[in-house]
């Protein structure tokens, strides 16, 4: 399709088994709106409000979203039947607070320089994931494997390494430390 939708306001509208191909959306306002049965490839959203959307049984291959609002997305909803290997989704300065994301294989993913409050990825497998600078508060990674993750620069995370895998995981202090929560620890700081 290789088209540019731009400053499309879709707010609780309705899409319906569409195929978008190479589309890119600027500034378009769809918070509210469902995607039934839709496909999204090699598509890029920037500057969106997504917030709210409903991706019933949608897939996405190498969806982009750049500058975006998506906050409370149930992304379990999507049809993950087909993906293998690698997340079919990358964020980059997005605000992704209240998402769902629990139980997911999102192996790889990107998500750098965002808002992730109070985000469910509990039970997931992100290794070998970049979170690069995303800010974490409040966000539920319980039973995840986090394996060659990369939190360098990110902040408010709250991993407990006993009930996580973490191998290989990379962090930036001194919020590495935080890592130490769950043993019930006090660290000096220097002075």
């Amino acid at each position: 399709m290789d088209k540019v939708f731009s400053e499309i306001a879709l707010t609780e509208g309705s899409v319906q088994g569409c195929e978008f191909e190479e589309c890119k959306f600027v500034n378009c306002n769809l918070s509210g709106c469902s995607f039934i049965e839709c496909k999204f490839t090699d598509c890029d959203f920037k500057c969106c409000n997504l917030n709210l959307i409903k991706l019933n049984r949608t897939k996405c291959f190498e969806t982009h979203f750049l500058e975006c609002k998506i906050t409370g997305v149930n992304w379990t909803l999507l049809d993950w039947k087909s993906y293998v290997l690698n997340s079919p989704i990358s964020f980059e300065t997005c605000d992704l607070s209240l998402c769902i994301f629990n139980s997911l294989d999102l192996r790889e993913m990107c998500m750098h320089s965002c808002k992730a409050h109070d985000a469910d990825f509990s039970e997931c497998d992100l290794t070998g994931s970049d979170f690069y600078k995303t800010d974490f508060k409040e966000s539920d990674f319980s039973r995840s494997k986090l394996n060659r993750c990369n939190f360098s620069e990110s902040i408010n995370y709250r991993i407990d390494p006993i009930e996580c895998s973490v191998e290989g995981a990379r962090f930036s202090s001194p919020e590495v430390l935080t890592l130490l929560h769950p043993f019930n620890i006090k660290v000096d700081h220097d002075e």
